[in-house]
């Protein structure tokens, strides 16, 4: 080990430098004293500090400094992190209440207070739906590992806390519109016949409707698109998708000489108002099997239509902006539609000839 004192010329602060046993690098640091016995024993704290870091025996001086602060302060400059990152703003609103929320039922007030048993014991007191708890989870845990990896805390403590099983625990279940429904739909829509085009051929969601400006959409290509920014994005994440030839058509109609950065929809329907359409339509909201047909049955729609058009499903997946297959596969088509009667009546005969 290598350490001693030194004073700059002409200054009277005393300094140090230092190499720990098996380091190569000398480290420099001001000791912030004018006092040369005061910055020896300054050194030799430091260098017991640094050999019991090195050992494990004590946590590094970043760990220190974070598990010594409020939680919620993390959570502000994780919130800050994310929006510089362009998370849009409803998902950086789903962490600030989902996390303020946990830390106030679970009465964390450091992150030394978090542990797996805790949470365990607060998901196990909720009525939430399982995925909304794993949201809540999902939502933490994004915060735990923020501070994993910017070196404020070694590990996340709810790293092994496994989520609630969603097989079959879908509170509310959505039916999609068969193609004579949503025609129905979009002869009545009136100033919403475009929102429901984009809906039904696009798949995007409410939030994301809302959120689309016309420079977000190009119509003059030669395969027109639709930008969705990861500003917007449920997922976070940019995508282009292709538009549907009756959608261009409808959304020219709409523009009406506004600019790129006005709104696509002035107005995207509530579910009142949807529900209101529904019924002049004469669609009904809930079907015979206990289905519903809310606005985000027009995202299950366009999975379900390409599972009949016979999309390959990995192309269906990236259409959806999915990450898993089997939320498209299994949640986002829906399996009354299928031609099951068409694929039985292709498979062989096995009959003798005559």
């Amino acid at each position: 080990m290598v350490a001693f004192l030194l004073r700059q010329k002409g200054r009277r602060v005393w300094r140090c430098r230092f190499r720990l046993n098996g380091e190569t690098k000398i480290k420099e640091v001001s000791l912030h004293t004018f006092d040369r016995q005061v910055a020896q024993q300054r050194l030799n704290d430091l260098i017991r500090e640094q050999e019991q870091e090195a050992a494990g025996i004590i946590p590094s001086k970043p760990q220190r400094e974070a598990a010594a602060r409020n939680l919620s302060e993390h959570l502000s400059e994780f919130v800050a992190d994310l929006s510089i990152q362009g998370c849009s703003q409803k998902h950086i609103d789903n962490i600030t209440y989902r996390v303020g929320r946990l830390i106030k039922d679970c009465g964390w007030t450091r992150v030394g207070d978090v542990t797996a048993d805790s949470f365990i014991a607060w998901r196990g007191r909720q009525k939430l739906a399982a995925k909304t708890i794993n949201d809540y989870l999902g939502a933490i845990s994004s915060l735990l590992n923020w501070m994993r990896r910017n070196g404020r805390i070694l590990q996340n403590p709810l790293s092994m806390v496994e989520p609630v099983d969603t097989t079959d625990a879908e509170t509310r279940i959505r039916r999609a519109f068969t193609n004579d429904e949503i025609g129905r739909l979009i002869a009545i829509a009136g100033e919403y016949k475009a929102v429901y085009l984009m809906a039904v051929y696009t798949g995007l969601r409410r939030s994301e409707l809302k959120g689309l400006v016309w420079s977000d959409v190009l119509l003059d290509l030669l395969t027109p698109v639709v930008n969705v920014r990861k500003s917007i994005a449920k997922n976070s994440k940019n995508a282009t998708i292709p538009l549907h030839v009756d959608l261009v058509t409808a959304l020219r109609e709409s523009r009406n000489g506004a600019n790129d950065e006005d709104p696509v929809f002035k107005r995207v329907p509530r579910i009142e108002r949807f529900r209101r359409d529904l019924k002049r339509a004469g669609i009904p909201y809930q079907n015979g099997q206990g289905k519903y047909g809310d606005f985000h049955a027009l995202r299950h729609t366009f999975g379900t239509n390409l599972q009949k058009g016979g999309v390959l499903p990995r192309v269906a997946m990236e259409l959806m902006r999915h990450s898993d297959m089997r939320l498209t596969m299994k949640i986002y088509t829906d399996i009354d539609q299928l031609p099951t009667a068409d694929a039985i009546q292709i498979l062989p005969s096995f009959n003798p000839p005559s």
